[in-house]
């Protein structure tokens, strides 16, 4: 074997590759039945996946019932001090229009007193106090208001007829400087 030592029966190469071939036959199927596991695995997840998905795209009617409650019964917190609010309220605007009428009517007094003053075309302390007493009796008021009213009437009046004097006057000169101008032409 000396001289074979270094050679090799080709039978026993051939038992080496058979062996080696068995081997690799056994891993490969080992592996395929792992990818098989591992598919069989990601199968049923997918499987699942898809049937979750389907649940969820599906259109679903919601049902909302919200009860929402006011108690306004008399005896209610809410009830008694909404009620106390409005009458303040109330109160507060009926003052706010007293007031606002009282200002209204001492504003027309007031008007009232300069267009006497101006009547009379004169002001002294006699004629304002005394016209000051006038003012606290409703009858006086009256009075006073008749005779501005019937002073304003004739002033208006004459100062209708004032105009109508210098718009009559205006047209007499208008007339006059056309019988100026025809008379010219002639």
């Amino acid at each position: 074997m000396t001289t074979n030592a270094n050679k090799m029966d080709s039978a026993e190469v051939y038992n080496l590759f058979e062996t080696i071939k068995e081997l690799l036959i056994k891993q490969k199927e080992k592996q395929t039945q792992k990818q098989d596991e591992v598919v069989k695995v990601d199968n049923t997840l997918s499987e699942k996946l898809d049937i979750v998905i389907e649940e969820v795209m599906k259109p679903k009617i919601v049902e909302h019932n919200y009860a929402h409650k006011i108690n306004i019964g008399i005896h209610s917190n809410w009830f008694f001090f909404s009620w106390v609010v409005l009458v303040f309220i109330i109160f507060g605007l009926f003052w706010n229009m007293l007031n606002q009428r009282e200002t209204i009517n001492q504003l027309k007094e007031n008007d009232l007193k300069y267009r006497y003053i101006r009547m009379i075309g004169q002001s002294n302390d006699e004629n304002l106090y005394r016209l000051e007493q006038q003012f606290k009796f409703g009858d006086s008021i009256k009075i006073v208001r008749k005779q501005v009213e019937k002073y304003e009437e004739l002033v208006r009046e004459r100062a209708e007829r004032i105009e109508r004097a210098r718009r009559n006057s205006e047209e007499m000169e208008k007339i006059q400087e056309k019988t100026k101008r025809l008379k010219n032409i002639n």
